[in-house]
């Protein structure tokens, strides 16, 4: 059994996440202490829990500590089957992480899988649903794997951090595979959409932001309004930028008593910095990436320099995979090659 320590690097559920998937993939039972020691509430949240319950299910696993504010975990897998499985969050923990726990493995294992997943589906913590539909999974298709994605119902935190549950589907093909995938130039900036979601909220929220993201945002750029009926109160705004051979989304959440201008300003600051970067491959997809490219056996990808989350993430793969992965410079940005 391996033995892993969840306050190593970032110290969250990155760890957790990764670990199951290569549990699963592997065949290698694993205990993890001090599980998301780092956090603000270590041990398991809801999300966690259903993430490891969900995997259970998935390969007919066992486990034991699997309950919410559990701070050790073990983890043995069997043989992934694929089927259908319906799983409910409890509460607005996201969606789309317990997703990342699932897809590779599924994938790599070429079951079919259809999975239908309540809580929430746009939360400040996580990816929001349109990452994974318009970044995540398409870099994942491009790999080979024959997987999509449905938003069912919006689940947003709500200015009150109550929210409201929604649902997401994840369905997996039988025929998919891992290959690896070179991401090595961006190209020229083509177009950018800005959408600016608003759930129970005043429209000027919308215009105000978008008024912000007209004035930071070089040409081509489309702006769009979309008002969610029902759920909770809640705003997002998002900036979809498309280069030539690479895209990003970039996210700016509302909360309670933060003007909407800010919320926009942050978010043009960061889609600014990786259009600066020059790189095909964002922060956050820099992290989502190394996990299928490592059991895809190789891939390559330019990023600005790796987060903390994708440094742990190495080395949590590294636990299960014999698969090189190394990290040079390149110029002003990183170059990740795998295998």
């Amino acid at each position: 059994m391996i033995d892993i320590d969840g306050s190593r690097g970032e110290g969250g559920g990155q760890i957790l996440r990764t670990s199951l998937a290569l549990s699963m993939l592997t065949g290698k039972p694993f205990a993890m202490r001090n599980v998301r020691a780092n956090r603000a509430k270590p041990g398991l949240r809801r999300q966690h829990a259903a993430a490891v319950n969900a995997a259970a299910r998935l390969c007919n696993g066992s486990v034991h500590g699997a309950n919410v504010d559990s701070r050790y975990l073990e983890f043995t897998p069997n043989a992934i089957t694929g089927g259908e499985l319906a799983i409910d969050i409890g509460s607005v923990g996201s969606t789309t992480l317990v997703v990342q726990t699932l897809a590779v493995p599924a994938i790599a294992s070429h079951v079919e899988l259809r999975a239908t997943i309540r809580g929430g589906t746009h939360n400040p913590m996580a990816p929001p649903f349109e990452f994974l539909e318009r970044i995540y999974i398409p870099q994942l298709q491009a790999m080979g794997a024959d997987l999509s994605i449905a938003l069912d119902e919006h689940g947003f935190v709500g200015s009150d951090r109550a929210g409201a549950l929604g649902q997401l589907t994840l369905t997996i093909g039988a025929g998919g595979a891992l290959r690896p995938v070179e991401l090595l130039d961006a190209g020229e900036l083509v177009g950018t959409t800005a959408t600016a979601v608003l759930s129970r909220l005043p429209t000027h929220i919308a215009e105000r932001e978008l008024a912000v993201v007209r004035e930071r945002i070089p040409e081509p750029l489309a702006c769009e309004v979309r008002e969610i009926r029902g759920g909770a109160a809640a705003n997002l705004l998002l900036l979809d930028l498309q280069r030539e051979h690479a895209r990003e989304l970039v996210t700016g959440y509302g909360e309670k008593g933060l003007r909407a201008e800010v919320v926009a300003e942050r978010a043009c600051r960061e889609a600014a910095a990786w259009l600066a970067a020059g790189v095909p491959v964002g922060e956050h997809l820099a992290d989502q990436l190394l996990l299928p490219m490592a059991v895809a056996g190789g891939g390559r990808f330019r990023c600005a320099p790796l987060s903390l989350h994708a440094t742990t993430n190495i080395d949590t793969i590294r636990l299960f995979l014999d698969v090189p992965i190394r990290v040079d410079p390149d110029g002003d940005a990183i170059l990740v090659t795998v295998g």
